[in-house]
């Protein structure tokens, strides 16, 4: 039961720190699109870089109470990755194949990639056990 409670909680925080990111996500992907006119497939790579980057460094001390390493970042960065394919291709089909305005695919991508990030980073980058004193 405290273990769930835990996970719980884990997934809470988490979630928080995804809206943050995904707040500047959006702000970038806004920026780029409306102000820079970028392609959306192209602005939404960037702005999902942006978003990685901040989202690990809060994700680190904020959610799992974690410190920096190089196998977490190395971990992180692959997950992050599979992340970024997975959101490249949701957008890309979104946009191009089916032709829906890209805010569609944002949205897709927003209800998606979190959680398949989160159950990676928790079980895999983040395992309570793979920690060093």
């Amino acid at each position: 039961m405290l273990l769930r409670k835990a996970l719980i909680l884990k997934f809470l925080k988490y979630s928080f720190v995804g809206c943050i990111s995904t707040a500047i996500y959006f702000l970038a992907v806004f920026v780029l699109i409306e102000g820079v006119h970028m392609d959306p497939v192209a602005a939404s790579a960037v702005s999902f870089i942006i978003m990685t980057v901040v989202s690990f460094f809060l994700n680190v001390k904020y959610t799992f109470g974690s410190r920096i390493t190089q196998q977490k970042a190395f971990r992180f960065i692959t997950v992050s990755a599979i992340g970024f394919i997975l959101n490249f291709l949701l957008i890309f089909f979104i946009v191009h194949i089916f032709a829906f305005h890209y805010f569609v695919g944002e949205l897709v991508t927003i209800l998606v990639i979190p959680f398949v990030n989160f159950l990676l980073n928790n079980y895999w980058t983040f395992q309570s056990h793979h920690e060093s004193t």
